[in-house]
């Protein structure tokens, strides 16, 4: 069920012990997973946004976007670039992907959901404040931020909206790895059901990450085809992509910037 170790590890981060039978018997808090429905009957991405809705409910909120962030060079142009994926409760058509959530630089460094404000803050660039100014102009006071971190495939964040920020503090400390295991449980069945935004082309994709995983582990071109089951062409493809996604001057240089962005670790 779980996507990468990353996630895996986020789990023991957040204290939260869970079996192959979680899924059936998370009940806590007055919140019943069974209320919300396993999200391996979701077919579609209409059904995705469905459960999410009832998820959003079933915590509190009126509403909730996941975001896909992926792989990307931090402090780059690029680090608001469009999310691999994008899905709101409220509908794409009233609620585009916008760049400046505040959220976002915080879910790299960030294992348990945190709380984010709506209020106006003058400290604040410049888009993260219009970004806010949109949320309290639909009547959005507070929500909560929660951080997916899925090593293979880059971050992800589900965010909820709508709920009274002081009310919020009690409830992260009685539902909080209920919201990581849900919302790392929505993230791996979004990668199956969610096509790929158009405008990703600056991030990596898994198999770019992959290939540069290996060089950087020291393997060949032959080896890394071996161990991925490709042709040895087909990889001098992803590390061409790679390098140039990268602005790097060549394969080397592509390993050297991915270690030093946290998009591979030695």
């Amino acid at each position: 069920m779980l996507a990468g170790g990353a996630l895996q590890r986020q789990f023991y981060h957040g204290s939260c012990v869970l079996d192959a039978s979680w899924a059936a018997c998370l009940v806590g808090g007055g919140m019943s997973v069974m209320a919300i429905g396993p999200i391996e009957d979701c077919a579609s991405a209409e059904n995705l946004g469905d459960w999410l809705a009832r998820f959003a409910s079933e915590m509190g909120f009126d509403g909730g976007r996941y975001v896909h962030i992926g792989h990307r060079v931090q402090g780059t142009a690029k680090a608001e670039a469009q999310p691999l994926r994008f899905l709101s409760t409220l509908g794409s058509g009233l609620d585009a992907w916008r760049a400046g959530d505040p959220a976002l630089p915080k879910i790299v460094h960030a294992f348990t959901p945190f709380l984010w404000s709506a209020e106006d803050d003058l400290s604040r660039p410049d888009r993260q404040r219009g970004w806010l100014s949109v949320e309290r102009l639909r009547g959005v006071k507070a929500g909560v931020a929660i951080p997916i971190h899925d090593y293979l495939s880059g971050p992800a964040y589900i965010s909820f909206f709508g709920a009274i920020e002081n009310q919020l503090a009690v409830m992260l400390g009685s539902r909080s790895h209920q919201m990581i295991a849900l919302a790392i449980d929505f993230h791996c069945k979004a990668k199956e059901l969610l096509p790929l935004r158009p405008g990703y082309s600056g991030l990596l994709t898994d198999r770019e990450i992959s290939c540069l995983r290996h060089a950087a582990a020291g393997a060949t071109l032959v080896e890394t085809a071996a161990s991925l089951g490709i042709a040895a062409r087909t990889v001098e493809l992803y590390f061409a992509r790679a390098t140039r996604k990268l602005g790097a001057t060549n394969r080397i240089n592509a390993v050297a910037i991915a270690v030093g962005s946290g998009l591979i670790r030695l």
